[in-house]
Parts: C-alpha cells; structure tokens; sequence
C-alpha cells in the first residue's frame, strides 16, 4: 500500500534537492502544472535557471486520470498504444485537439512569446510532481533533445516503475526519490495536498523565480 511521503508539491522538491546532486550547467523544465512547485524549491534551493517545458498527456477517453501519450508544444505525439481499438480514431483525433488546444493555451500564459533556450552543452532536467506511465517526461525530453542539451534528466519526486522503465529510453538519468510497484499508481497518493493548481499558483512562483533573477523566460 502506498504511504503519504510529502505535505506537498513545494515539501517534495525540497526534499528533493536534498537527495539530488546536479551540476552547475543544468537548466530545469518544470511541467506545468503540477511539476511547477517541485522544480520551484529545487531551483530556489540549488540556485538554477528554471523555464517551463510545456507538455501534456493525452488522457483516456475512460479514465482522464490515465494516458496513452503525451503532446509538446509543437503539436508532436509520444503515442503510446494502449487504447486496444476501444475507441475510435475519430475520438483519438478530437482528444488530440483539445490537448493541444490547451498547450498552446498554457504557452501564451506562462510562457508568453519566449522562445526556448539553446540548451548546447547543458544539462535539461525535466522535473514533474511524479511519473505515472512516464508519457509526459517522456515526451518533454524528446521535445528538448531539439535544442541539443549535453544531457537530458528526468526527475520527480515518486515513479512508477513502468514509468522508470519507460524514460530510461529516452533520458540519460532518470532520478526518483521513491519508485512503486503498486498498482494501480496514482502520483496523488503519496501527497497529503495534491490539488489542481491553477493558473494563477503558477504565475506567482513564475513571478517569484523572476524575481530572484532564476526565470529564464522573459515578461510578454
């Protein structure tokens, strides 16, 4: 049975900047939502760069809390086929829309017209507030390999050990404090505060990260 391990998403990247080490030439990209408070405290913590990587998953028609891919903010899928022809490709198409609807959506918010960093010769840690089935890191680090980092790191607080599996392939460190066998997993269940953020919460560590001069992206 899966155990509390957090307050919440800010106590879990602070407890993970304690087990992390990380050199001086990483840049974190944080998830939004939800991977934002847990790259914000290890940014603060470690004194790193932060910028967002904006990408979502592609939620099951039956279950929304569960994927079968994720999309980046150019429209690119990581398509994972779990759906075993339960729905139709028309349907697949529509939830498609609506996610990238909502990225791009999540860019002009958060982002603004910034444009992402060349990554040559860094360290791009992707940072989440967990890895479920690992399609959303995964996604978001092959959206990075773009911008030619040395390295990609994917980090989050806990994993699945699916997900371990799965971001192995596409990063060359994946980093969780804790990795479950349970199943089902649900990231949710190992946070006593694991509530939806809203667009708002995130502006406001953005706000605070550009304050402390750690914000790579710029104002709008």
């Amino acid at each position: 049975m899966n155990v509390l391990l957090f307050e919440n998403r800010f106590d879990a990247g602070l407890k993970l900047a304690e087990q992390l080490q990380i050199p001086d030439n990483a840049v974190l990209f944080a998830v939004p939502r939800g991977g934002v408070p847990v790259a914000y405290a290890v940014a603060v913590e470690k004194e790193l760069p932060l910028d967002l990587v904006v990408v979502k998953k592609l939620p099951a028609p039956w279950n929304p809390e569960a994927g079968f891919g994720a999309m980046a903010p150019d429209g690119t899928v990581f398509w994972a086929d779990t759906l075993g022809g339960r729905v139709s490709m028309d349907t697949v198409v529509e939830v498609g829309r609506k996610v990238l609807e909502e990225v791009k959506r999540r860019e002009r918010v958060y982002r603004g017209s910034s444009r992402y960093p060349d990554l040559f010769g860094r360290l791009a840690v992707v940072i989440d507030d967990g890895f479920a089935s690992g399609y959303t890191a995964a996604r978001g680090a092959s959206f990075l390999r773009w911008l030619q980092p040395e390295r990609i790191w994917c980090v989050a607080p806990v994993c699945s050990e699916k997900a371990l599996k799965v971001l192995r392939e596409f990063c060359d460190r994946v980093f969780c404090l804790h990795v479950s066998r349970e199943l089902p997993f649900a990231v949710a269940s190992f946070y006593a505060d694991f509530h939806d953020l809203t667009d708002e919460e995130v502006l406001a560590y953005l706000q605070d990260l550009r304050r402390r001069g750690l914000l790579l992206t710029e104002e709008s």
